[in-house]
């Protein structure tokens, strides 16, 4: 989701309903569809939202693409699906 109207190629307009900021079930209406190209990663289906004054990233549209996504205190990393985790030992946690 963008509130960047720039940022999306191929896009329609849609009345796809509204979504909730700051506790307002009616702030931000959803009026466009189109894609992000980035040149090695595309996002489909993304909506725009002129209210909205941050882009949204669906985690979930990352890995149902078979990709990794690494999240650190200061950046969120998208990995290729042939990543292999160097050293085993580095990882903590798996949940």
């Amino acid at each position: 989701m963008t509130g960047n109207i720039y940022f999306l190629s191929d896009f329609k307009e849609i009345n796809r309903g509204y979504v909730a900021f700051r506790g307002n079930p009616k702030d931000g209406k959803i009026s466009s569809k189109g894609k992000i190209k980035t040149g090695q990663l595309d996002f489909d289906d993304v909506y725009f939202v002129k209210e909205l004054k941050f882009n949204l990233f669906s985690v979930s549209q990352m890995c149902y693409k078979k990709n990794s996504v690494l999240f650190t205190d200061t950046e969120c990393v998208v990995l290729s699906s042939d990543f292999k985790m160097p050293d085993e030992n580095h990882v903590l946690l798996r949940v």
